[in-house]
């Protein structure tokens, strides 16, 4: 399960924007499949978390047509709106695997307006030239490229095809191809701006979790309100948050981790966001939180089986976030949980969800991309909705930043390239320790 498209899950005209949306989603001739309610297991009773009210999963089956369309899940705190996310996941999913976008032979631009797969922060040299490694990436005259704009200028360059929708648009696919950096939301007012901005805040979200957990970062910690702790620890588990913001990212990454045992047995997880403001990454962090737990007990109470209990066999996104739940003697032992601190981050507290306005989605991008591009970091981005999607009232937009780190699913494939071991230029004086690469697999699912 990918994480949520809690985005979609805000509608500005709740009753049309979900008649559409599930118009989408139905078991005969629909798009995708219909989104289920996913029951929580009682220990999973989370609502002083949340100020009382209670959490709500839903999820949209896989389908064994379409590769790319793996479970797509959602939490809210209501049952509607995680249903709605839920449904738009597996459509954002959708339109990213079919959008219908042109292609251009490297040999058919030039280098001015190509950014090659070297101006990425994807594999090391020394990677791809690891025997039987899969990804070995050689360049070729007929590689093909798909056209992005820069989020500055809307200057048009080309990259190669696979960073821009999901799996290649014509031939075999030369790179892997990644859901970070998709987001969608209904197309009201100004909807492409706010897809436009979590998208580049997931990508922000993703560079800091896969630099902290390759290099073995320590978690600068965030203070919770006691009720919070109290409130695991009467269940057996634990609770922690940490500040994983980047020093030049003006929006906060929160990370929360911790567990809740189930049936008896230990359950780590962890979830994580990025938003303009600290509240909401932290309300965020504590649904994805909410929802891994859930998830988990699901995987491993159903598919244990085929789970890998080794690191290194780790080849998807389910797997990483159920291998703390089946190794969960590993758990104490990661770097994150290492002493760096107190976080300076002030967290207005009850926290809350601050529903989104586009006015503000349009300030938090601008000022996201001034404050990103004096750090030297650009952003591209592609409208990448379908003409059925559409339909569905939803806009679905891909962010790329060649300088940002990517997070894996296959553990023999890290994204070690670019500035992956670059932590002084992302946390100034924040401890980090061990081997590189962190020979502890993350948790994110």
């Amino acid at each position: 399960m990918s994480r949520a498209a809690v985005q979609a899950a805000q509608p500005e005209t709740p009753t049309l924007s979900s008649h559409l949306l599930h118009g989408a989603a139905r078991a005969r001739c629909g798009l995708v499949r219909p989104a289920q309610p996913i029951e929580a297991s009682p220990c999973d009773a989370t609502g002083p978390l949340f100020d009382g009210r209670r959490v709500h999963n839903a999820a949209t089956p896989a389908d064994p047509a379409n590769p790319w369309q793996g479970v797509s899940g959602a939490v809210a705190l209501d049952a509607e709106a995680a249903a709605d996310g839920a449904v738009a996941e597996a459509l954002e999913r959708l339109a990213a695997a079919q959008a219908s976008v042109e292609v251009r032979r490297r040999d058919a631009l030039t280098p001015a307006h190509r950014l090659d797969e070297s101006a990425f922060a994807l594999f090391s040299a020394r990677q791809r030239a690891t025997p039987g490694f899969p990804w070995p990436m050689p360049e070729r005259d007929d590689d093909l490229f798909a056209a992005v704009h820069a989020l500055d200028d809307n200057r048009m360059v080309w990259v190669p095809q696979e960073l821009v929708g999901l799996g290649p648009r014509r031939g075999l696919a030369r790179l892997p191809s990644t859901s970070s950096g998709l987001a969608a939301w209904r197309d009201g007012r100004d909807g492409a701006w706010l897809a436009l901005l979590r998208a580049a805040q997931e990508l922000l979200e993703r560079d800091a979790l896969a630099v902290t957990w390759l290099n073995g970062v320590a978690g600068r910690r965030i203070a919770l309100p006691p009720q919070w702790h109290a409130h695991v620890d009467a269940r057996g588990g634990e609770l922690q948050a940490f500040d994983l913001t980047q020093h030049w990212n003006p929006h906060p990454v929160i990370a929360v981790a911790g567990s809740i045992p189930f049936e008896g047995r230990p359950r780590h997880v962890l979830g994580i966001a990025c938003r303009a403001d600290p509240g909401e990454a932290l309300h965020k962090a504590l649904l994805e939180w909410q929802q891994a737990l859930t998830f988990a007990a699901h995987l491993c109470g159903r598919e244990s089986a085929r789970l890998p209990r080794d690191p290194a066999a780790l080849r998807s996104f389910d797997e990483h976030a159920a291998f703390y739940t089946l190794r969960p003697e590993l758990w104490p032992q990661l770097p994150l949980l290492g002493e760096a601190g107190r976080s300076t981050l002030q967290l207005p507290l009850p926290v809350a969800a601050i529903p989104p306005a586009a006015p503000r989605a349009i300030a938090e991008l601008d000022l996201l991309r001034r404050r990103l591009g004096s750090a030297g970091i650009a952003l591209y981005y592609r409208e990448l909705t379908t003409a059925d999607v559409a339909a569905a009232g939803l806009r679905v937009m891909r962010v790329l930043s060649p300088q940002l780190s990517g997070l894996h699913a296959d553990e023999r494939a890290p994204f070690l390239g670019g500035r992956c071991q670059d932590v002084a230029w992302r946390y100034p004086g924040v401890p980090h320790r061990g081997a590189f690469p962190n020979p502890f697999p993350h948790p994110l699912g």
